[in-house]
């Protein structure tokens, strides 16, 4: 029950974020939904409904970036981006888990596994930051369709290296 608990306090935090960017009904409903969904994800410890829910508030959190631009908030770019990294292999774990005996050991190796992925998560975020910092004056005058369409492409190449490094574990 203890990780159903932390994997719904993750999806809370996923949907809280967002609405304290720019409370406006497109990004509550959003929230609401992220919370509904990803928090019967991490009741049920189903990693698709915890998947979606995340999915939502992400997409939630960039409307409210792109509505209100607010000024960069590295602390809490990467607090978010954290709790992404974390929440999905927390209900996955406990998914795979359910109704097992599992060893402290085992679970001290989880924990220090999903600690590495988000200081790695938080590595990658400060560098992204920075290089956005630097890229400011050259991208100020670009269209937005431009920017967002650079940032996938970086928000692309994060989440692959992430998974090549996953996988080469």
């Amino acid at each position: 029950m203890t990780l159903r608990l932390a994997g719904l306090l993750l999806v809370a935090v996923l949907a809280l974020v967002p609405v304290t960017v720019l409370p406006t009904p497109p990004v509550t409903w959003l929230a609401g939904l992220a919370l509904v969904i990803g928090g019967v994800g991490a009741l049920t410890l189903t990693t698709p409904l915890v998947t979606t829910g995340a999915s939502l508030a992400v997409i939630g959190y960039a409307i409210a970036l792109a509505l209100d631009r607010p000024a960069v908030d590295p602390v809490v770019a990467v607090a978010f981006g954290a709790t992404l990294v974390l929440v999905l292999p927390l209900v996955h774990f406990a998914e795979r888990a359910r109704g097992a005996m599992v060893p402290p050991s085992v679970v001290a190796a989880q924990i220090r596994g999903w600690l590495a992925l988000a200081l790695l998560g938080a590595g990658i975020a400060a560098a992204l930051t920075a290089g956005a910092g630097l890229l400011t004056p050259v991208l100020a005058s670009a269209r937005l369709p431009v920017v967002i369409a650079l940032a996938g492409l970086g928000a692309s190449l994060a989440v692959g290296a992430l998974v090549r490094a996953l996988l080469e574990r």
